[in-house]
């Protein structure tokens, strides 16, 4: 009798039919708001080498991403760039991040481009600080010389949606 009833649970066990539930969790970084076209405009506050830098920039730019990787890209100049977001902003308004790019020199010395980047969304509208640094090292990794440039941003929205 017993094998008769575990043949009965087993059969009715195997013959289930059952969905997989499957779920995750997604942590936005970027704020909803940021998301869209932007008419921006870039100009230098202060810098140790202003010769070098441009001292005001137009640009339109398309904000995208999800999770934390932001997508910048720039339809004038054809520029893309993916960004990864390290820290979220926890007041929804608030976009921060870095980014760095290393170029090596045939002579095995470098040039590293760093951006620090703050924005503050204000509706329709946000401003902040984009800070460039740009080092430059001999082959012995040796600091030769750094130039810094500080921006003062400030942008429009063109299209995309409202932020709530």
């Amino acid at each position: 009798m017993r094998k008769f009833i575990l043949l009965i649970f087993s059969l009715f066990f195997l013959c289930a039919d059952a969905s997989i539930l499957k779920g995750s969790v997604s942590e936005e970084y970027i704020p909803s708001g940021f998301f869209g076209s932007w008419g921006v405009i870039s100009k230098l506050d202060s810098s140790n080498n202003p010769t070098m830098f441009n001292y005001q920039s137009r640009d339109i730019w398309t904000l995208s991403g999800h999770s934390n990787v932001l997508v910048l890209q720039n339809l004038q100049s054809g520029a893309r760039s993916e960004i990864r977001i390290k820290d979220k902003a926890s007041d929804g308004r608030t976009l921060k991040f870095e980014r760095e790019k290393i170029v090596k020199q045939d002579d095995l010395s470098k040039v590293i481009y760093r951006e620090i980047v703050s924005f503050r969304l204000l509706g329709n509208n946000f401003s902040g600080t984009d800070k460039f640094i740009v080092e430059e090292y001999d082959k012995n990794n040796s600091l030769i010389k750094k130039n810094e440039a500080l921006y003062i941003v400030e942008g429009v929205k063109i299209s995309g949606s409202k932020p709530e």
